[in-house]
């Protein structure tokens, strides 16, 4: 997604597109430099600010990129009042939300009988039985789910939320994937600088401690001091209001939780850009 969709060269046109494999091989993992042009307006911006763009978004069709690893979709004809079936090309880990889209002329249809392998087109409408209609058809779900990391199923578990605009879980979610990816970081990371004992002490230690002597342990300075901008935005729009939740039960408006949504993305990729690979959807 662009970080111009909002303005007014972009209006009444895509707000995000798929990226080709050529532009993938020309980005590679410089994240943060401006290698992609907008398809609408021209604009340059980097990949980090692309993701970062589509994951504060509330278009329900880009949530569900974040909230499932997989998608498959693709274009059919029916007859109406005809039975439909389709098979996926890999059967998913779990069953999928699938979607219709009638292409040219409108149809009533809806998707029933959905496993993790397949579903079926149901079509029924007395003005045109018999005729053939064309749908664009598409499937979210999971594949080789045991595989992700955890910090990622909260991740995934907290657009399941913003879906639902339960903006209070979504938000305790987003700490909560935060703190389980620095603990996986710091664990990995200090292994061959530090015995495990004092490893094991580190990660129990509060979430601003961890960030501060792990990361001393590890850097040489602080988080603080070496990501200052992204840490006084978590701590503000993340740390501090999922505090006020879980002990205050305060609400969080949607404001808030897209500024927290940018906060912990932000955060995230700036310790650790490969990050950003862990947000691709497999097509």
């Amino acid at each position: 997604m662009c970080p111009m969709w909002g303005s007014e060269e972009h209006k009444n046109k895509p707000h995000g597109w798929s990226l080709s494999s050529k532009e993938l091989c020309r980005v590679q993992n410089h994240y943060f430099e401006p290698f992609l042009e907008c398809i609408v307006c021209g604009h340059h911006f980097s990949l980090q600010e692309d993701v970062k763009n589509a994951f504060s978004s509330d278009n329900p069709f880009v949530i569900h990129n974040f909230q499932f690893n997989a998608e498959e979709w693709g274009n059919v004809e029916i007859i109406v009042g005809q039975l439909k079936t389709i098979n996926f090309s890999c059967p998913f880990d779990d069953v999928p939300h699938v979607y219709l889209t009638p292409i040219e002329k409108p149809v009533k249809a809806v998707p029933g009988w959905i496993t993790n392998a397949g579903f079926s087109i149901f079509s029924c409408d007395s003005e045109t039985l018999g005729e053939i209609r064309k749908i664009s058809w598409s499937a979210y779900g999971n594949r080789g789910y045991v595989t992700i990391p955890l910090w990622r199923k909260l991740l995934s578990s907290s657009k399941a939320h913003q879906l639902r605009k339960d903006f209070r879980s979504e938000l305790v979610d987003l700490e909560s994937a935060f703190e389980v990816f620095i603990g996986e970081y710091l664990g990995v990371m200090l292994k061959n600088k530090l015995r495990d004992e004092t490893i094991e002490w580190i990660l129990k230690l509060s979430i601003e401690e961890q960030l501060k002597i792990g990361f001393v342990e590890l850097k040489g300075k602080a988080l603080r001091d070496l990501e200052p901008e992204a840490y006084i935005m978590w701590q503000k729009n993340v740390k501090e209001k999922r505090d006020k939740v879980v002990h205050r039960g305060i609400f969080i408006t949607e404001e808030e939780a897209i500024n927290a949504r940018e906060a912990v993305f932000d955060f995230m990729t700036k310790i650790d850009p490969s990050t950003l690979d862990q947000f691709q959807i497999e097509r």
